[in-house]
This record gives structure tokens, sequence and C-alpha cells, in this order.
């Protein structure tokens, strides 16, 4: 008897998960998912406009190394930066797709239907995961610099005992480097859900 009990619950487990997938994809794959579709669109939009915003107006005042007074400084922004003007480019490329994107998002939306057929929806698939992971590079990018300049920095203040004039606009700089990189992050994961939710929609058609 003991074992017969043993044997309906593990029966029963995989049931209880199949019901919970088959649940979640009946509520993502009709008017839901097309809403939800919508919503993550407009915040991935949001995202990447204000990551945007805060890396173009990003600057900070450095010694003129190039220079032959000792006090000459100069301002540097994103376009001094490879990293920076990579997650720049990223973001306004991914705002306007985003833009193309939208209007469709809402149609199907309102409408309730999806303008492509299943032959031609992976194709939309696809391309939103070669943009999900074009955002993934840029996070990449844009952290991988933030960080190692950091380290590298902290290590020279450390060797002027803290009394470089520079340290406090230049670790600022970073800092919004940082969040506007992070700003990216939150729109790769909004890309993420999409796929998903585009994935469950595919299952349905």
């Amino acid at each position: 008897r003991g074992i017969t009990t043993i044997n309906s619950t593990r029966t029963a487990v995989p049931l209880q998960h199949h019901r919970l997938a088959r649940l979640w994809q009946m509520a993502y794959s009709g008017k839901a998912g097309s809403i939800t579709v919508l919503v993550l669109r407009v915040f991935v939009f949001l995202f990447l406009l204000v990551s945007l915003v805060v890396i173009a107006t990003d600057t900070v005042t450095v010694p003129d190394l190039f220079s032959d007074d000792d006090n000459a400084t100069t301002e540097l922004g994103f376009k001094d930066v490879i990293a920076c003007r990579y997650v720049f480019s990223v973001a306004v490329i991914g705002c306007a797709y985003t833009l193309l994107q939208l209007p469709f998002a809402a149609l199907n939306t309102i409408r309730g239907k999806k303008f492509l057929g299943r032959n031609t929806f992976p194709v939309y698939i696809f391309v939103d995961l070669v943009f999900s992971l074009l955002f993934a590079t840029a996070v990449g990018a844009g952290f991988g610099f933030t960080v190692d300049v950091k380290r590298h920095l902290d290590k020279l203040f450390r060797l002027d005992d803290g009394e470089n004039p520079y340290a406090n606009g230049i670790d600022k700089a970073l800092d919004l480097v940082h969040a506007s990189t992070g700003f990216v992050l939150m729109a790769t994961v909004c890309m993420a859900f999409i796929i998903l939710t585009s994935n469950f929609a595919l299952a349905d058609k």
C-alpha cells in the first residue's frame, strides 16, 4: 500500500507541473499575452530612453595630458570612450526598433489577433532574440568598462592619499555609466519575457 501511495504521488507531481505549464501557456497566448508584450515593449523603450539620456549627458573634467600647461583640463563625454559609445549606439538602435514594434503590439492588443502566421512568427521571435543579445553585449561592455576602470583608479587614488582633485568627478561619471548600463540590463530582461510570451503564443497557433 505504501508503494502504491509513493507511485501515485510521483505520478501526480508531473501532472501538476503539466497543468501549471498549460495554464501559463493559455494565460499568455491570448489577449493577455498581447497586453503583456505591449506593456513590456513600453518598458523596454523607457529603459533604453533613460539609458540614452543618462549616458549622453554624462561628462567629466580631467587633466589635459596633451597640453604643455600643467593646470590645463579637458572635458570628456561618452564619445571619447569606445565602450560608452557602444552602449549609446545600442540604446539608440533599441529605441528605434522598439518604436517600430510598438504600433504592431498595440494593434495586436486592440484587434485581438496576430498579423503574422505560424510560418513567419518564428522570424519575428528570432529578430527579438537578436536584439536581446545585442542589448546583452552592451551590458557586458558597459559593466566591464566601469568595473575595470574603477578598480584601477581606486588604486591610483589610494597612492595619492585621496588628494586627487578629479577623483570625485571621475567616480560620479563612472557611476552614471554604470546606471545607464543598468537600464539596458532591465530592457534586456524585458526582452527575455517578450520572447517567452511570444513562444507561448507560437505554441498556441
